[in-house]
């Protein structure tokens, strides 16, 4: 069926049309002459006598008015919407590496193909592989034989990216023609390695409605940074009741926590927190240089650590006033009463700031370790209460690593996954979703006007020059 956006520009397009017509009808002729004795005392007429005749040019008129009728037929937005299919699905699976784990990938292929392959083998929508770029499967192609080879071929090894993945929605969801409405899932072991800064201002320009992640539900994830299924040792110097807080928390993201005086230390302990005020910071130092890391709060932070923490300034006076710490634009930390105005030492970096901008966690490397300095006491005011709270302690504790390494691993929390399924409609009407189900000719009726007046001023300049 075709239909037009504006069919208003279509009746303008065919009225000037008739104005060429019109034109070419009209034939201006000089009156002719008489040569009389008495035309001496008579003033020239500069009028013209006119007269309707036959056109004399008619390829002319003809390209003429259908320049105007292309024109007025192009801005009037035809569109030929097919047969209506009902709701169409666009499934976006996840190929990165991720997918490797707890046959993550055999489970999301059989998901894609439940969504978009019917009993009776008909085809309900289209497939986006993507990592950090988006492969588009048309309908097409998309065979019970697609998702074996699939299944068999296994993920990729690159990271991923659900920018990639959102990008891919809009021009996907547009060439689903005959479409009614759309439905999206993504199928994706959702990390933060996939994350970044844009993310969430993308999801909310890429699509109106929401993502179904049924995997959120399925999937197993492992929590823990580094190779599937490792763990790490930590050690949280608190006595009488300390480390309620950042102990399970700790244990929350994969550590195995013990928790106690100074001297209980393992000298194998990767990972030291010092949340409370220690007698012996020189063994704390020996520990950084021997290559673990250290990270000291406001509360367990003293005179003795000045010269090596990475920090200047007074430790010991806080500003009683509250503040958000900021660990990246998607990790923050709510609620903390006490802050210590400190500067980061030369060398040395800030992972974590609050919302004013003043650094509020520094870190640096020590020797073969790691010191963080956190400007605020971690077991203090409404900071545990986070969500956040736990990969908040991941990212002090893989301070000094590579950028993006330490949450690589770690599953998205809940905020960010409502982030990414947004909270629109789970079907969106074809209208909303950008125009789905349906080709425009627009453009084409407008590329041959382009031609049409491209070869009547040829033609009219010919015709010019033999006259």
């Amino acid at each position: 069926m075709l239909t037009l956006g504006a069919p208003l520009f279509l009746l303008a397009g065919a009225l000037a049309a008739l104005v060429p017509l019109a034109l070419h009808l009209i034939r201006r002729r000089p009156p002719s002459r008489s040569p009389l004795p008495t035309a001496r005392f008579l003033a020239e007429d500069a009028r013209s006598s006119i007269r309707v005749s036959h056109p004399t040019d008619r390829l002319l008129l003809a390209l003429r008015m259908l320049l105007l009728l292309l024109a007025g037929a192009a801005l009037a937005k035809p569109r030929w919407i097919p047969a209506p299919q009902g709701t169409r699905e666009v499934v976006l699976l996840d190929r990165s590496a991720a997918m490797n784990e707890d046959n993550a990938w055999g489970r999301g292929v059989a998901a894609a193909r439940r969504t978009l392959l019917a009993p009776d083998g008909t085809v309900r929508g289209e497939l986006v592989l993507f990592d950090t770029a988006a492969v588009r499967i048309p309908g097409a192609r998309i065979t019970a034989a697609l998702f074996d080879s699939l299944a068999a071929a296994g993920p990729g090894a690159q990271a991923v990216s659900y920018s990639a993945a959102l990008r891919a929605i809009g021009p996907v969801a547009r060439e689903l023609r005959g479409a009614d409405s759309v439905r999206v899932t993504m199928l994706s072991a959702l990390r933060w390695g996939g994350w970044r800064p844009g993310t969430a201002a993308l999801r909310r320009a890429a699509w109106p409605g929401a993502i179904d992640l049924p995997e959120t539900r399925v999937l197993r994830f492992n929590t823990v940074g580094g190779e599937p299924g490792a763990r790490k040792d930590a050690y949280v110097i608190a006595t009488a009741g300390g480390g309620r807080f950042v102990m399970p928390a700790l244990a929350a993201v994969g550590w195995q926590v013990r928790g106690g005086g100074m001297y209980r230390i393992l000298p194998s302990t990767p990972l030291i927190f010092a949340i409370e005020p220690t007698g012996d910071a020189a063994y704390l130092r020996e520990r950084a240089e021997a290559g673990a890391t250290v990270v000291v709060d406001a509360a367990g932070a003293g005179a003795a650590m000045a010269d090596w923490l990475p920090v200047g300034g007074s430790l010991s006076r806080l500003r009683n006033d509250a503040g958000d710490l900021w660990l990246a634009p998607d990790l923050r930390l709510p609620g903390a009463i006490e802050r210590t105005d400190v500067r980061p030492k030369r060398g040395a970096r800030v992972i974590g700031a609050w919302d004013d901008g003043r650094p509020a966690v520094v870190a640096a490397r020590l020797g073969r370790g790691c010191v963080v300095y956190v400007g605020t006491r971690l077991e203090d005011a409404d900071l545990p209460l986070s969500a956040a709270f736990p990969r908040a302690l991941e990212r002090m504790a893989c301070a000094c690593d590579a950028p993006s390494v330490a949450d690589a691993n770690l599953p998205l929390d809940a905020g960010a996954r409502a982030v990414l399924a947004g909270s629109g409609a789970p079907v969106v009407g074809a209208a909303a979703s950008g125009g789905a189900g349906g080709v425009a000719f627009g453009r084409w009726l407008m590329g041959g006007a382009l031609l049409v007046a491209l070869a009547e001023t040829f033609l009219a300049y010919r015709r010019q020059r033999g006259t």
